[in-house]
């Protein structure tokens, strides 16, 4: 009997040892797996914190541009931008926010460095052979350089990183002088530099000694991480010339409306600006000039006494939910003095749509936005300003005025790891949001 026992006691030894070989052998993944998902629990727990974080950032920015000063006073122009951080920590983060209006700038070159590396974005410096040159004669766009190809030689090529991108354009300035007929220059494109396409050519057509701005859609073209884009000339002397300058590689955002009408007045006349059908048409005492300390740059336009009025017409056709901007000025407005602004589908029907009096009349500068939506959009649709003024002291000014249709906003919000990127439009104060994306 006692020695069942000692045997049955052995076997429950041999048991337990058994079930510990066992249990040490399984505990161990086990408690792994534990670990591993409990961090993996706080790292997504962390994720989704960030998240809300820039969910808050982008909120934050969206209220800026739609109700707060973002949109009349930080970005009044295409391509401007702003940064800065929420005022206090959401979940412990704190966003770091950074807003652009209609477009960015993906790559520069205004070849003021006097050189073949200047300018941003690029993936290095621009690779010139033949008759091409950075220099100061010719009368640069602006600054003091720009870019020379001549003869049928002169080339240069350089290359960007535009993978994952869409709504490009390669906007710059470009002169031809002296091209004959069979004299021509080329801008191509490739996504390898080995396979290229002719973008645009110049001729003796273009031959006017002055500069141009132009504007290339990239839509139709592949782009990849190394992007080229070329100037070659295949001219036939060196005194045929093809001049660039102050070049930009932009992404257009997804709903932005641009190429509309307007003028900021620096071209010191009644012919500056774009995208008009003509000149600003005056009538009386109006003048382009530099007194009176304008809004922005060195020139505005000036209406003094009553017999002072001032047009100008634009292709709207097939718009719609547009806004004139302009900024304005009354100074020494008094009694019964008055000014108007106008609108005509016609030319022959006006209609009244901003009254400015003596109630106005600080002499500082204040942003206009007046509506266009009410009215109809014609092909030749007219914009005027007419003046009730009695004396040479009364004036009044505009400056940096604008067609602006839909606004389109890039917004990215930063908080630890993670970041969130949104495009919105706003058009007469509606929103839409197009994407909003969690990385």
């Amino acid at each position: 009997m006692k020695g069942a026992m000692r045997d049955e006691k052995g076997q429950a030894l041999v048991l337990a040892l058994m079930a510990l070989a066992a249990g040490s052998i399984l505990i161990t993944p086990f408690l792994s797996s534990v670990s591993t998902t409990l961090l993996a629990s706080r790292k997504y727990r962390t994720s989704i914190v960030e998240q809300y974080a820039g969910d808050a950032g982008i909120e934050d920015a969206l209220w800026s541009v739609t109700y707060g000063d973002f949109g009349s006073t930080v970005l009044t122009s295409p391509g401007d931008s702003t940064s800065y951080s929420l005022g206090q920590p959401v979940n412990g983060f704190t966003p770091s926010i950074s807003v652009a209006r209609d477009k960015a700038t993906l790559a520069s070159d205004d070849f003021e460095s006097g050189g073949w590396s200047g300018g941003n974005g690029w993936i290095g410096s621009w690779s010139a052979s033949g008759e091409a040159s950075v220099l100061k004669a010719g009368n640069p766009h602006e600054g003091s350089y720009h870019l020379r190809l001549r003869s049928s030689t002169g080339y240069v090529k350089r290359a960007v990183d535009l993978s994952g991108q869409s709504g490009l354009r390669l906007q710059f300035w470009a002169k031809v002088e002296s091209f004959e007929p069979g004299d021509q220059a080329e801008l191509l494109f490739s996504p390898d530099g080995a396979a290229w396409t002719t973008a645009k050519s110049w001729t003796s057509v273009d031959s006017d000694n002055t500069y141009r701005f132009v504007d290339v859609d990239l839509s139709p073209y592949a782009v990849s991480a190394q992007f080229w884009i070329a100037f070659d000339a295949k001219m036939s002397a060196n005194d045929d010339h093809v001049f660039i300058d102050d070049l930009l590689l932009v992404k257009i955002f997804p709903g932005a409306v641009l190429d509309l009408p307007g003028d900021d007045l620096e071209s010191g006349d009644f012919s500056g600006g774009s995208g008009w059908l003509y000149d600003w048409a005056p009538i009386g005492n109006v003048a382009v000039l530099k007194q009176g300390a304008p809004h922005g740059g060195a020139y505005h336009l000036r209406m003094r006494t009553g017999d002072s009025y001032v047009e100008r017409a634009a292709d709207l056709s097939s718009q719609s939910g547009l806004r004139l901007q302009l900024w304005a000025k009354v100074n020494s407005l008094e009694g019964a003095d008055y000014v108007e602004a106008l609108v005509s589908p016609d030319h022959t029907d006006w209609t009244v749509v901003k009254t400015w009096t003596s109630a106005d009349s600080d002499n500082a500068y204040h942003l206009v936005d007046i509506d266009l939506s009410p009215y109809t959009m014609t092909s030749e649709f007219w914009i005027a300003f007419n003046s009730g003024m009695n004396s040479g002291n009364d004036r009044f000014y505009i400056d940096d005025l604008k067609i602006v249709g839909t606004i389109a906003y890039e917004i990215v919000a930063s908080s630890g790891n993670g970041t969130t990127k949104a495009y919105v439009t706003v058009n007469n104060g509606n929103v839409a949001i197009l994407s909003w994306q969690r990385n």
